[in-house]
């Protein structure tokens, strides 16, 4: 079998495509479809006569095995999809809503800076801890 190139302009009729596992029907002289990497084979009429049937029978014979592996399949990713979900809001929950990057240097008071009042409430506080406790023994 002779092999044809991509884009090569080839006579009538059916051509296979073995990396894309496909066939093309050419009904007249034109060039084949795909890029010079696609490689295309030319069939003869009596083999796909022979091999269509076949192939028919492949296909419903494993049309139910393919079925009974689609469904766990897609339950899969569908599980898989859920748990990365939850998995990602679990994360945004937990994250920390702090920023170590964001110093606000600006915002801090001068060092050497006293305060325009004293503040009475910190005063009160330190008294409360510098006073023994009488239950102590």
């Amino acid at each position: 079998m002779r092999r044809y190139q991509g884009t090569e302009t080839v006579k009538p009729g059916f051509y296979f495509n073995l990396r894309r596992l496909s066939f093309e029907s050419v009904d007249k002289a034109r060039p084949l479809a795909g890029t010079v990497d696609d490689v295309y084979r030319r069939v003869p009429v009596v083999v796909l006569f022979l091999v269509a049937p076949l192939l028919g029978l492949a296909f419903v014979l494993f049309l139910p095995f393919i079925g009974f592996a689609v469904v766990p399949w897609l339950l899969g990713v569908k599980a898989v999809q859920l748990t990365a979900g939850a998995a990602q809001s679990t994360v945004r929950v937990l994250r920390p809503g702090w920023l170590p990057a964001l110093a606000f240097l600006s915002r801090s008071k001068r060092a050497g800076t006293k305060p325009d009042k004293p503040d009475t409430w910190t005063d009160d506080v330190q008294k409360k801890l510098d006073q023994p406790d009488d239950d102590e023994s």
